[in-house]
């Protein structure tokens, strides 16, 4: 082999040992890639999280102020009634075959 070759071929090797490094080692292409997709999904579920905290916060206010929302929550959670009311519950019938 020429020495031409010899070091054609050792450059070859040198970069595709480059390229495999830069693609699989722990901080290589495919798993930066990796990290930008768990930090879109991670954005999207601190979005979803902030959404469901404004609503907490915003019946929070409203348990505090507004007496129509405390009796809303005690009659659906607690199945309070007023006196003098007629509750109906309904039934659904299993079918079997």
């Amino acid at each position: 082999m020429s020495r031409f070759r010899q070091i054609l071929l050792l450059s070859l090797a040198f970069f595709a040992l480059l390229m495999l490094t830069a693609f699989f080692h722990d901080e290589g292409i495919f798993t930066v890639f990796k990290l930008q997709d768990q930090m879109a999904e991670m954005g999207e579920n601190n979005k979803a999280l902030s959404e469901k905290n404004h609503k907490i916060r915003k019946e929070i206010e409203a348990l505090k102020s507004n007496p129509l929302a405390i009796e809303k929550i005690a009659r659906e959670k607690l199945n309070l009634v007023k006196p003098g009311e007629i509750v109906y519950q309904i039934v659904r019938k299993k079918y079997s075959q």
